[in-house]
């Protein structure tokens, strides 16, 4: 959220607890899913206007011939058009020769890892917290190319600024070249700091890329406030559109320090955002419907989103943080915050907690383990717009009710 929404609710369109319409926004939405889905990691569900777009193009798409009566004239192969990439540009607030088009996050993210120019010897900083794709990335090019790789030790739970920036200063190195972080901390909430690490980066010398999948259309944001030197994000998770969307941005004077996955066949300039956008030809009804999807959110305010969603997850986290056998993960008071949130249950194994919820009560939430460190353990919560406050209370009921019937157990093992 912005500072002024995030401090003062009466300033929203829509208040974060106005149950009547937040839910004519699920009904626009109508979720498939088969329980009560607490995890909205991976994918959100498209609202109809986007869903209908989709299926009204997908013949057209299969079966258009290129010629003068082509039917999407304005879209380059790869989906992208001028209209796409302002559209982009405006809502996520960066200048257009600054947005590329992808299919996903990973793609923008593999562009970056792999392009970013680097010499034998030279270092990239990451976090135990990356998505585990993007380390293996980062892990097959130093294998390839004698590439370091540094992974800055971060808290596993709340951490201060102050506290990131050290571990930040710490890590960094006269080889270090490039910082690629993930601007959500998905299992525990943790918002990363961008622009601080960004202005630390850059009076090194030192290219900053974020993974912005899960901040895109989750945090009220500008890219050109951010500072950092790249962003890569999908638009199927937190904006729900399309799945197979995405967009990388990078600083207009970073581009040329990158090179594209496919080489430009129309010998796009080394300093032009479009040559990575030159991937061949792909499913265009996809694209067709990001300005119906940008549409939506604009309709319901990002502001507003971003307030909703980190009311979900406080109306559950407020509640249980108090129980003897509940240690959050997630600093639930912390500036911007998000949906998502993590838990550990004293004396209960995460899967094992996770396991009872869904077969008795039908909630599904996530048992995580993080690969980096097994010893990184809980449970992972992250409601979307689709979701209702009812849902969010009969998971604390739920909850609740597993750790009062596991309570003599517990008691036992102290």
């Amino acid at each position: 959220m912005t500072p002024q929404s995030a401090g003062n609710t009466s300033l929203l369109k829509k208040a974060p607890d106005d149950e009547g319409y937040w839910l004519s926004v699920r009904q626009t939405m109508n979720p498939l899913y088969v329980n009560t889905q607490l995890v909205n990691t991976r994918r959100g569900p498209a609202p109809f206007v986007v869903r209908e777009k989709v299926r009204s193009l997908v013949d057209l798409s299969l079966s258009y011939e290129l010629d003068e009566y082509e039917p999407f004239k304005e879209m380059k192969e790869s989906g992208s058009s001028a209209e796409i990439r302002t559209l982009l540009a405006d809502y996520f607030g960066a200048p257009s020769d600054e947005i590329a088009l992808t299919r996903n996050a990973m793609e923008g993210i593999a562009t970056v890892l792999n392009g970013f120019a680097l010499k034998p010897g030279e270092e990239m900083l990451a976090t135990k917290f990356c998505y585990d794709s993007n380390l293996a990335i980062m892990r097959q090019r130093a294998l390839r190319e004698d590439i370091t790789i540094k992974l800055v030790d971060l808290p596993f739970g709340p951490a201060s600024e102050a506290e990131i920036l050290t571990a930040f200063e710490k890590a960094i190195g006269e080889k270090t070249r490039l910082i690629s972080v993930p601007h959500v901390i998905a299992r525990t909430g943790l918002v990363l700091p961008v622009r601080a690490i960004s202005e630390l980066a850059r009076s090194r010398g030192i290219f900053t890329f974020i993974d912005g999948a899960h901040s895109a259309g989750h945090l009220d944001l500008r890219l050109d406030d951010l500072g950092c030197d790249g962003y890569a994000a999908c638009l199927h998770k937190w904006m729900y559109g399309p799945r197979g969307t995405g967009f990388l941005h990078i600083r207009k004077d970073q581009i040329s320090k990158v090179w594209p996955l496919f080489a430009s066949w129309s010998n796009k300039p080394v300093d032009s955002i479009e040559k990575f956008e030159e991937v061949g030809t792909i499913f265009k009804a996809l694209p067709a419907s990001i300005p119906e999807m940008i549409s939506f959110n604009r309709e319901i305010g990002q502001a507003e989103k971003s307030a909703r969603l980190r009311y979900l997850r406080d109306r559950w986290a407020s509640r249980l943080r108090s129980h003897e056998r509940i240690r959050l993960l997630t600093d639930i008071d912390a500036t911007p915050g998000t949906s998502f949130g993590g838990f550990v249950v004293e004396g209960m194994d995460a899967e094992d907690f996770a396991r009872v919820l869904l077969e008795e009560f039908d909630i599904h939430v996530k048992a995580f383990e993080m690969e980096e460190d097994s010893s990184m353990r809980g449970i992972h919560l992250s409601p979307g717009l689709a979701n209702t406050t009812e849902e969010i209370d009969s998971f604390v009921e739920a909850t609740l009710a597993i750790l009062a019937r596991s309570h003599n157990s517990f008691r036992q093992a102290v």
